[in-house]
């Protein structure tokens, strides 16, 4: 496992962060709220990273960290540049 790279945990810091259709709708019903979303990767390591095959990142990242709780989460996300550069969460959900 590996750190979270610095500019993601600058990004997510600063509540640079997007949301995915899915990613919101597990905010939405889910049990994890963003704050707990935001620790998990604040906290968390990086457990894989991959080429992002949509081309819209350089790399994508799967981070396992813990929510607010404990609760293990894992995510999977990556840098993208609109305006302005943000966290893109494409997918979460606890750790089995």
């Amino acid at each position: 496992m590996r750190e979270v790279p610095s500019q993601i945990i600058s990004l997510v810091k600063d509540y640079q962060v997007l949301f995915s259709a899915k990613a919101r709708h597990q905010l939405d019903t889910g049990i994890f709220d963003t704050d707990d979303l935001i620790h998990s990767v604040l906290y968390g390591e990086v457990v894989k990273k991959e080429k992002d095959k949509e081309k819209m990142s350089q790399y994508k990242y799967i981070i396992i960290g813990p929510s607010r709780s404990g609760t293990p989460i894992y995510s999977c996300g990556k840098i993208v540049s609109l305006l302005k550069k943000a966290y893109f969460i494409i997918t979460f959900h606890e750790t089995r």
